[in-house]
C-alpha cells in the first residue's frame, strides 16, 4: 500500500498506506493537506527527539526483560517509556487500553500542533477515523484471569472499552467531543494507513473539511507471543537488540515488534489557507490492492499495483524517496524490492525503511511512518536503515 505525497512548494515523497477514490471527468476534486501530528513512539513522544533519532539513525528497539521472563524466543521490542496514569485524566483512562492511550496522547499533540481552536475541534465538519491492529490482549488477559479466580461480577464494565474492535475512534471521540464522522479501521499493519486515506476521501467527497487520522498499538508479550510462536519475530539479535530490526540485510530474521500511536490532522487545502495553518505536505496520489494469493507469503503483484495506483499520472522519475514497508522478514523484504524494481525500474529513488530503527508498530505503524516521512521532508534529510 503506497501514498505519495508533496511539500508546498512540490517536493514528491512516497510513504505508507492509501485508499484510492475515482472523480468523474469533470469534477474538481478537492485538495487534502496534512496540518497537524502527533505521535508515541519508541524512537520518542514529541516531533523534535524523533526527528533526532531519525537524523541520527538511533534505534528505539530494546531488550525486553518481560519476553525474556515469559520465555520467548524474541526478547527485543520497541516498548514505550511512559507513565500513562500520570498523563491522562482518570476519567479518560478508566476507559482506555494501552492503544487508545498512546493515540489519545497522540491526538492530543496534534491538536496543539495545528493550532485548530476547540470549536474547529468539536464541529460536524471534522471527523475521526482511528483504529488498531488488534485488541487489548492485556485486558483480555486480565478479564480472563478475574472471571476465574473472582468471577464474573468482579470482571468491570471498562474492559469492554478497552478491548472493543473499535476502542481507538471510541474512546477519542468523547474526551476530543467528535461531532463529525466516527469510526475505526482494522486491517493489521495497514490499519493507520487505511484511516488517513480514508480521511482523504471524506475530504475529496466534500462531507468533512478536517478528519484526524491514525492509530494505536499496544506491545505487550500478551501478544508478541503469538507472533513469536509462528516464528515471525527476530530471534538472534538478543544480545544486540539495536541491530535486529535490519531490513534488506542478508542477515535479517524477522521483524522487532513495537507499540505506540499517531495522529495526523488531514485538512482540505482551502480551508487550511483560510485559517493561516502550517501546511506539512499535500496527499497527492495513494492505492491500497490486496494479492489475493497467501495468507503470510507476498507474491508482489498487488505491491506493484499499488504503487502504480499511488503514482497515477505522476512520473515516477520525480519521486525522490520510497518509505518502504521493510519489516526485516526474509521474504517480505525480497518480494518487495521485486515490486519497487518493476515499478521504477533502474532509476529507482533513495529507498530505507524506518522499521530498522522504530520496529514494527503493527497497526500504528502506518501513521508512524507518514509522520516520520513528513518530519524528513520538512527538514530535509532521509533517514537510513540501520
Amino acid at each position: 500500500m503506497s501514498t505519495v505525497v508533496k511539500s508546498i512548494p512540490p517536493k514528491a515523497f512516497g510513504s505508507a498506506c492509501l485508499l484510492p477514490l475515482k472523480i468523474s471527468k469533470g469534477t474538481r476534486m478537492r485538495r487534502v493537506v496534512i496540518t497537524g501530528l502527533g505521535i508515541v513512539s519508541c524512537l520518542g513522544n514529541d516531533k523534535e527527539t524523533v526527528t533526532a533519532n531519525l537524523r541520527a539513525n538511533r534505534p528505539g528497539i530494546r531488550f525486553n526483560p518481560e519476553y525474556a521472563e515469559m520465555g520467548l524466543r524474541s526478547q527485543v521490542s520497541g516498548s514505550i517509556d511512559l507513565n500513562l496514569e500520570e498523563l491522562i485524566d482518570r476519567k479518560i483512562f478508566r476507559f482506555v487500553g494501552h492503544a487508545a492511550a498512546y493515540a489519545y496522547l497522540a491526538m492530543k499533540d496534534a491538536i496543539t500542533d495545528s493550532g485548530l481552536t476547540e470549536e474547529q475541534v468539536s464541529n460536524v465538519r471534522t471527523g475521526l477515523i482511528a483504529g488498531s491492529g488488534g485488541a487489548s490482549t492485556l485486558n483480555q488477559m486480565e478479564a480472563l484471569d478475574t472471571l476465574r479466580e473472582k468471577g464474573v461480577k468482579r470482571v468491570g464494565p471498562y474492559r469492554v472499552t478497552r478491548t472493543m474492535g473499535s476502542t481507538v475512534s471510541a474512546c477519542l471521540a468523547t474526551p476530543f467531543k467528535i461531532k463529525g464522522v466516527n469510526y475505526s479501521i482494522s486491517s493489521a499493519c495497514a490499519t493507520s494507513a487505511h484511516c488517513i486515506g480514508n480521511a482523504v476521501e471524506q475530504i475529496q467527497l466534500g462531507k468533512q473539511d478536517i478528519v484526524f487520522a491514525g492509530g494505536g498499538e499496544e506491545e505487550h508479550w500478551s501478544q508478541s507471543f503469538l507472533f513469536d510462536a509462528m516464528g515471525a519475530l527476530s530471534t538472534q539479535y538478543n544480545e544486540t537488540p539495536e541491530k535486529a530490526s535490519r531490513a534488506y540485510d542478508a542477515k535479517r530474521d524477522g521483524f522487532v515488534i513495537a507499540g505506540g500511536g499517531g495522529m495526523v490532522v488531514v485538512e482540505e487545502l482551502e480551508h487550511a489557507l483560510a485559517r493561516g495553518a502550517k501546511i506539512y505536505a499535500e496527499i497527492v496520489g495513494y492505492g491500497a490492492t490486496s494479492d489475493g494469493y497467501d495468507m503470510v507469503a507476498p507474491s508482489g503483484e498487488g505491491a506493484i499495483r499499488c504503487m502504480q495506483m499511488a503514482l497515477g499520472d505522476i512520473n515516477s522519475g520525480d519521486i525522490d524517496y520510497i518509505n518502504t514497508h521493510g519489516t526485516s522478514t526474509p521474504v517480505g523484504d525480497a518480494k518487495e524490492m521485486e515490486g519497487v524494481r518493476e515499478v521504477f525500474g533502474a532509476k529507482a529513488p533513495a529507498i530505507s525503511s524506518t522499521k530498522s530503527l522504530s520496529g514494527h508498530s503493527l497497526g500504528a505503524a502506518g501513521v508512524h511512518e507518514a509522520i516520520y516521512c513528513l518530519l524528513m521532508m520538512e527538514n530535509n534529510f532521509i533517514a537510513g536503515s540501520a
